[in-house]
């Protein structure tokens, strides 16, 4: 296969960092969408298959393969759910629309995450640490103990972790927060 016009080899070292790179979010929202992560890792797994019997693609760059990936995903998902529910063809449109919105969703909440991982990983060791532990759902208090350091501490190390953030992705940081929060609204 090519992306950027690179010929990318299956046992080479590039398509493994791809492999490595995607997929977890591939597994993660298969996982999501069948509610079953031994089912999400096996879709997953196929689609690489698929996309490593398919030699000859060309893609335009890590973001066109990406797009074909999530694409086999959803195709699998669909042909799972599909043969597992036992579906007549009358109401096989019914569950495509309804699954490609799912799908659709979980596709834009995976890659909002994944923004959002790699913000943190870009952070100091102590402020990744807090931010990690604050998506737990881990109060001030208890960062600092597990930290073992003070409360002032953890909001200092949080605020500036935020206003990086915030520097960091821009318009994409409300996105994030709006993905996260809209089961509110």
């Amino acid at each position: 296969m090519k992306i950027s016009g690179e010929i990318v080899t299956y046992n080479s070292k590039t398509f493994r960092n791809l492999f490595e790179s995607l997929f977890p979010a591939m597994s993660s929202l298969a996982s999501r969408v069948l509610q079953d992560e031994n089912k999400g890792k096996d879709i997953a797994q196929e689609a690489f298959v698929k996309l490593w019997q398919k030699d000859n693609q060309d893609f335009e760059d890590s973001n066109a393969l990406r797009a074909y990936l999530y694409v086999l995903v959803k195709n699998a998902c669909i042909s799972l759910i599909r043969k597992e529910k036992k579906i007549t063809k009358t109401s096989i449109d019914d569950l495509i629309l309804v699954e490609e919105q799912v799908f659709f969703n979980e596709v834009l909440r995976e890659e909002t995450y994944q923004l959002l991982r790699n913000a943190i990983q870009d952070l100091s060791p102590q402020a990744s640490e807090v931010v990690d532990l604050t998506l737990k759902g881990y109060r001030n208090v208890d960062i600092a103990e597990e930290l073992g350091v003070s409360i002032n501490t953890v909001k200092t190390v949080k605020k500036r972790a935020y206003k990086v953030l915030r520097e960091k992705l821009g318009e994409q940081y409300i996105t994030i927060l709006l993905t996260s929060f809209i089961h509110f609204f």
